[in-house]
């Protein structure tokens, strides 16, 4: 079963296997949400369900040369976008520019997930737009953002928003397999990131 590790934002994970079994596969997505609440996770496993090659079975099927690639952090037809020291620069998305027409290799799509990608650089967030505006039909690219004010509406237009809700208290107990107190839980936000990070001081 897709998503079945991942706890929370059921709704969305609904959606996304919806979307794989339609076979509606819009070129670019936008997951939305505070840090440390498996957006990244669950574009992930987005990711390796729309490269899986299986056909008439359940996605991912775990067994097709793209999924056994994917999960040896080997698919050629996956690329992932992280910030550069404190940002995205412009020389990375150029270089995603320029790989981004090369045809897939394993898969009937290539993914591209911009990690982080409100800390795009105005420049890169410009030249993005040029390829959010006439995508290859065979990407699909995902940006994940904590904070989508700094991104450019011009951005936010060309892409289909997903709005990622933050994780209950029990939600975070069960994750983390321990009781945790309350003072804690409430400083947390509903994020798991903030919850370990909180344990720590």
């Amino acid at each position: 079963m897709p998503f079945e590790n991942i706890v929370g934002n059921d709704k969305i994970k609904d959606l996304l296997t919806e979307t794989i079994n339609s076979g509606k596969i819009l070129h670019s997505y936008m997951f939305i949400g505070i840090e440390g609440i498996g957006k990244k996770m669950i574009a992930t496993e987005f990711a390796k369900m729309i490269l899986c090659n299986a056909k008439n079975q359940s996605k991912p099927c775990l067994i097709c040369k793209s999924c056994i690639e994917f999960l040896n952090n080997n698919n050629p037809d996956f690329i992932e976008i992280n910030p550069d020291g404190n940002s995205i620069k412009i020389d990375q998305i150029r270089e995603m520019q320029n790989k981004i027409l090369e045809k897939p290799i394993i898969s009937d799509k290539k993914v591209y997930i911009i990690n982080d990608s409100e800390k795009m650089t105005k420049e890169a967030q410009n030249s993005l737009l040029k390829t959010l505006e006439e995508p290859p039909n065979f990407v699909v690219i995902i940006l994940i953002t904590s904070n989508e004010n700094l991104i450019l509406n011009t951005i936010k237009s060309r892409c289909t928003k997903l709005n990622f809700s933050k994780l209950s208290k029990e939600q975070i107990t069960n994750i983390l397999n321990e009781n945790i107190s309350v003072n804690l839980l409430n400083a947390s936000e509903g994020s798991i990131r903030k919850t370990t990070s909180n344990k720590k001081k």
